[in-house]
């Protein structure tokens, strides 16, 4: 039998340089307003966004897929929050048609680059079998921020 250390213990990182200021990338992430502008992923749309950006502070996010009208809801709890550097904060997933995931953690820094900045996520604890959809599922959000 495996430990739930051993059974959610993969990883996904990704990075992208965006044409911006570390700031304004930073408030991409953390100001509700901002993030509700960017949809999560191609085929979802925002429906709401709670975001208190700060350690220990809580977020929540509600979306829906545009063709199915599947809502997924997401929330967590910031572990450290260093403006304008790096946002931790757990990452659990549900949804209405049954899904319900244990609990995993992200890790988004924030590094300039020149003007530019580089934005490298690491979404740990992840079981096997979410490996793949949660990379493809990140590659997707990379592509319309």
């Amino acid at each position: 039998m495996s430990s739930p250390e051993t059974s959610q213990s993969e990883s996904v990182v990704i990075q992208r340089v965006f044409r911006a200021p570390v700031r304004t990338v930073y408030r991409f992430w953390s100001e509700p307003e901002l993030a509700k502008r960017w949809n999560w992923g191609s085929s979802f749309d925002t429906i709401s966004i709670d975001l208190d950006c700060k350690a220990g502070g809580r977020w929540k996010q509600h979306i829906r897929h545009r063709e199915t009208g599947e809502n997924w809801f997401f929330d967590g709890v910031f572990q450290e929050v260093v403006p304008e550097r790096k946002l931790v904060h757990t990452f659990h997933f549900r949804s209405d048609r049954g899904a319900d995931e244990p609990p995993s953690l992200v890790t988004i820094d924030f590094r300039p680059e020149g003007r530019d900045t580089l934005v490298v996520l690491t979404h740990t604890r992840l079981t096997p079998e979410k490996k793949g959809e949660t990379d493809a599922g990140w590659k997707d959000i990379f592509e319309v921020l």
